[in-house]
């Protein structure tokens, strides 16, 4: 799967992430995360009313960063579950499960140094997993208004947006297991923890909270992680990424052949639509994901 010349560049691009982390990045003051703070605190208690909706995880990107030796500017996601609506997206294409649950990223702007919030809209998962646009429209209206509901209070000249909305039906890494589910959950797992840089931030069984509404969908498992450390030079430059590439997003699922599958991001793709620099380090971690996750599920 890898000759010696992709094992010598990976040694070589891992050197260069060592050197590169070496620079003696200041500390970032406690006064920047005052506003990023108070919106994802805002959006926390914005979910209070809405019993259809419920925090799943916050993941202060920066923080972890910082107290992994990695500063990097402010940048806290802010993810949360609507199973009704996760339900009926992954009926219309399993993939989609790799952009849920909801999440909304409150990051410091690096051109003004101004707090903002972003998040993806509904066209972005209409063109990434090429969804019926006429089949999903109250999907989009209940997408939407989740949304509406957890910015409630942010001013919308705090609101930022990508350059693009959408996004082409790639940049998706998917390997078929000859696991079964149970054991390809293992693999993942046990090679996740092997790495020892990495943390997990938690996982959601979309066919579990499927079948609590009585929705029937196939096998579907996201495992949440990621290694604070490399992470955090990956976004020094692109906080934003913290939306979509960071933390890691393990898609574990059946498909209509019975299947096991994961599948996870090209984090390059995600730069790439997101107009974010490429970072030695986010290359590097692109690399080693597809590495070592193809390793673990490569059979005997």
């Amino acid at each position: 799967m890898f000759n010696s010349r992709s094992i010598r560049l990976y040694f070589v691009m891992s050197a260069a992430l060592l050197v590169a982390g070496c620079g003696g990045s200041e500390p970032i003051a406690d006064e920047r995360y005052t506003e990023t703070d108070r919106m994802v605190s805002l959006m926390e208690k914005n979910l209070v009313a809405f019993p259809a909706l419920s925090k799943v995880v916050d993941i202060d990107h920066s923080r972890l960063g910082q107290q992994a030796g990695s500063p990097m500017p402010p940048a806290r996601v802010f993810i949360f579950s609507d199973s009704q609506l996760e339900s009926e997206l992954i009926k219309q294409n399993p993939l989609v499960a790799l952009d849920l649950p909801l999440r909304v990223l409150a990051f410091e702007d690096g051109r003004d140094s101004s707090s903002k919030i972003i998040y993806n809209t509904f066209d972005y998962l209409v063109s990434r997993y090429q969804l019926d646009p006429a089949s999903t429209e109250t999907l989009r209206e209940r997408y939407t208004a989740n949304l509406r509901v957890a910015s409630n209070g942010i001013a919308t000249t705090a609101v930022s947006t990508f350059p693009e909305n959408t996004m082409s039906p790639d940049g998706i890494i998917t390997i078929s297991s000859p696991y079964g589910f149970e054991e390809t959950v293992e693999r993942v797992v046990a090679a996740i923890d092997a790495q020892g840089d990495t943390m997990h931030f938690g996982t959601v069984d979309f066919q579990a909270n499927a079948r609590e509404l009585g929705v029937d969908i196939p096998r579907s498992y996201l495992i949440l992680f990621g290694g604070p450390g490399p992470g955090g030079k990956a976004m020094v430059e692109a906080p934003t990424l913290g939306l979509d590439g960071f933390c890691q997003k393990f898609l574990i699922w059946e498909d209509a052949s019975g299947q096991i599958k994961l599948s996870f991001n090209d984090l390059l793709a995600l730069a790439e639509r997101q107009g974010v620099k490429k970072a030695i380090a986010l290359r590097v971690i692109d690399y080693r994901l597809k590495k070592t996750f193809g390793d673990a599920l490569a059979g005997n």
